[in-house]
């Protein structure tokens, strides 16, 4: 009991940290890709930006409208970030030393993911702004429709693997990661890692021209940190199943360590951050189109055909 506190709560410091570091790198790289030089000046190369701004965020005063409504505006930043750091209890960081090895584990990663749309809507809605209200509209039935679409893509990886469990998942990939027979399913199941975290182009919820910030208009200071934070722990809890899912977790050909999973991690996070600095924001009914009428009925026929596959080269060996 005492190890597995201490792994959950080393866990957390991790993921605090790496996701500090996560939005230098990303910007970082966006200023590389604009030929800037980007944050350069709060430590060495700019190392100690997100301390400098993690201690102006907390020392800021919280500022909110007169007209919201105080328990419900409070409470959803909160809620984001419990839901975020519970989805990443349940990853097998080491699948041979796991701080969580549940039988279900890929149920509660959906149904934490599915419950994260509820704080996104209370703190629009708890805001009592128009802007506001219009972005966590706009998020609830952006996440909800590709939420459809990954939970397919998730069944058929199920269906492959004949297991719930995270773990095993990786362990079945040994000989040949899901990625290669699955490669349209692994470009799908990537953009819609994007749509479901709001990230550009895909980010119809933060239209600064449109919505000035969207959902989060009216947070600031330490309630804004909150917010900010679940954003980008959802990140990288989209790029961990990405790796579990399609990518062998930890593994690397018969070869299990936590690095791996890291490093897998990180490549798919680069990848979220080069599409942020390559693509420009689609328009919302470019968004629902490219789901309803791309990606669901492919992943419907992908769904129905790789367990058919799958038999028949049983069948034929």
């Amino acid at each position: 009991m005492m190890m597995k506190t201490i792994q959950s709560l080393l866990t957390l410091l991790t993921m605090l940290m790496t996701t500090a570091y996560l939005t230098l790198m990303e910007r970082k790289m966006l200023a590389s890709s604009q030929m800037r030089k980007g944050p350069n000046i709060v430590g060495i190369y700019g190392l100690l930006q997100p301390m400098a701004d993690a201690i102006k965020l907390m020392m800021k005063e919280s500022m909110k409208h007169h007209k919201t409504t105080n328990m419900l505006f409070l409470l959803s930043p909160s809620l984001a970030i419990i839901m975020a750091m519970t989805a990443w209890s349940i990853i097998p960081l080491d699948y041979k030393h796991p701080q969580s090895d549940t039988k279900m584990g890929m149920m509660m990663l959906l149904t934490l993911s599915s419950l994260s749309i509820y704080t996104i809507l209370l703190s629009g809605w708890a805001s009592n702004s128009k802007y506001a209200l219009l972005g966590s509209i706009r998020a609830t039935a952006q996440m909800m429709s590709y939420e459809v679409c990954m939970g397919m893509m998730m069944l058929t990886v199920v269906s492959l693997s004949s297991s719930l469990n995270l773990s095993l998942m990786s362990i079945n990939q040994n000989k040949m990661w899901y990625m290669l027979p699955l490669l349209p399913m692994f470009i799908m199941f990537t953009m819609s890692s994007m749509a479901e975290t709001n990230r550009t182009p895909f980010d119809l919820t933060e239209s600064e021209s449109e919505l000035v910030s969207g959902f989060n208009v009216e947070y600031s200071a330490m309630l804004f940190t909150l917010l900010f934070l679940a954003e980008y722990i959802n990140m990288l809890l989209m790029a961990s199943m990405m790796s579990m899912l399609f990518l062998s977790g930890s593994n690397l050909v018969f070869l299990s360590n936590p690095s791996m999973l890291a490093t897998k991690i990180m490549m798919m996070c680069y990848l979220f951050i080069c599409m942020r600095a390559t693509y420009a924001r689609m328009r919302y009914d470019q968004l629902m189109n490219l789901l309803w009428k791309s990606y669901l009925p492919l992943s419907l026929a992908l769904m129905i055909l790789a367990p058919i596959l799958e038999m028949s080269l049983m069948t034929y060996t």
